[in-house]
């Protein structure tokens, strides 16, 4: 880990100088027992996982104004310890804001209470988001890949201009100031990123993309159309994602200049109360392979580890209807349907899974300079449940076929 060397081109990321294709899963600390991190890291890690990703949730660290609390399940730097005690890299996604079925967000109670607009460029609002960048990497110093720690990635925001914030200049100016920011905090890691599916603002950091099997969130109360994740195509973004906040507009980045990244396969589903789709091992696995076809050099699943929400000090900690939200999630469970379960159970999606990244461990970096070739006869519908789905990446001499002959719950001919 020490001396490793991080970058990336418009094609692929790099490690010490060569292709690297790695797997990345996210766990939220705060939502699991301290006592069985290490146990956790090292099942992520027989699986494949070479990069850890989580959530710094500022409500489960500051719940009360100046009260911060990183004690227990909340200690983030014992956390990132066990990581680098397991080998295992690590990306933080700061926030402030995160979703992530959490109270606001994630944003503390109080700080809605404030006189600015959150997720604006107000002023006040950029100065109450330094204190709290400035916790999380007092908890962190010294654990970031120059220091010889695991930290190599930071995400910025999340969803920012898609589910809430600004738009356009306006919002990629808000997105360049909280990078700015973190780096002048200390932050100093090889790789940046934003989330981008959503007609998100990316602040020109690193575009990670994402694609669930169904939409628990969708408003619907009814089947709905077959997802579009089982379709090869070169197209990034998955429309459905957040769209309880409105479906997004495509992309606000140039992809000719990134690779084709993801930070949010969906590793399961979490329920709401008026929505509770069941994600299947074969859902996850087929979806999986599909954007390898599409030209994915990144597989990163939310969750690959579920959990449990902690109690809060003055309220319940999960996404409601009684905090503003459309949709109302269990109080306590985040159990994700993961390939690692709330309670550390190895799932059958962990089984399924693994066996597409023991492949990606053995020709990944080969895989990473051959693009995805995608025949025009393909079908561009995923209604279309007849013709021949496939997708060849190929570098003229040598490559790989991937055919898909699944649809979630529907029957493929």
């Amino acid at each position: 880990m020490s001396g490793d060397c991080f970058a990336y081109n418009e094609k692929y990321l790099v490690k010490n100088g060569a292709p690297w294709f790695p797997i990345m899963g996210e766990m939220h600390y705060s939502r699991y027992p301290s006592q069985y991190w290490e146990e956790s890291i090292e099942k992520m890690k027989a699986g494949g996982v070479d990069v850890l990703s989580s959530y710094i949730l500022w409500i489960h660290h500051e719940e009360i104004e100046g009260e911060y609390d990183f004690s227990g399940n909340k200690n983030l730097r014992v956390f990132v310890e066990t990581c680098k005690k397991c080998n295992i890299y690590v990306v933080l996604r700061i926030g402030p804001w995160c979703h992530a079925e959490v109270r606001n967000g994630g944003f503390p109670d109080w700080l809605l209470k404030k006189e600015f607009e959150v997720r604006t460029n107000d002023e006040a609002y950029f100065e109450a988001v330094h204190k709290f960048y400035s916790k999380i990497y007092e908890q962190v110093e010294g654990l970031l890949l120059k220091d010889g720690g695991p930290i190599i990635g930071i995400q910025i925001e999340n969803e920012y201009g898609h589910c809430g914030g600004l738009n356009g200049d306006a919002g990629e100016i808000h997105m360049k100031r909280l990078t700015q920011m973190a780096k002048e905090i200390g932050f100093d890691v090889p790789l940046y990123t934003a989330t981008g599916w959503g007609g998100a603002m990316t602040g020109g950091l690193i575009p990670v993309m994402g694609g669930y099997c169904e939409a628990p969130w969708d408003q619907r109360l009814t089947e709905i159309e077959p997802s579009g994740n089982y379709i090869f195509t070169h197209e990034r973004n998955d429309h459905n994602i957040g769209s309880d906040y409105g479906f997004g507009e495509g992309i606000t980045f140039d992809i000719s200049k990134f690779p084709y990244l993801t930070a949010e396969l969906g590793g399961g589903l979490q329920v709401t109360h008026h929505r509770r789709p069941i994600a299947h091992s074969k859902d996850i696995g087929a979806m999986s392979m599909v954007k390898l076809g599409s030209g994915v050099n990144l597989l990163g699943y939310y969750m690959y580890h579920g959990g449990t929400n902690p109690k809060g000090k003055l309220s319940f900690l999960q996404e409601s209807k009684a905090t503003g939200s459309v949709n109302d999630l269990p109080e306590l469970n985040y159990d994700f349907r993961a390939p690692i379960r709330a309670y550390g159970q190895v799932s059958e999606t962990y089984k399924e899974i693994k066996l597409l990244t023991m492949f990606i461990k053995d020709f990944g970096s080969s895989l990473c300079e051959m693009p995805a070739h995608i025949p025009e006869s393909n079908p561009l519908y995923p209604s279309n449940l007849t013709d021949l789905r496939t997708s060849i990446r190929h570098n003229g001499k040598s490559g790989y076929l991937f055919v898909n002959n699944y649809q979630r719950r529907y029957q493929m001919a």
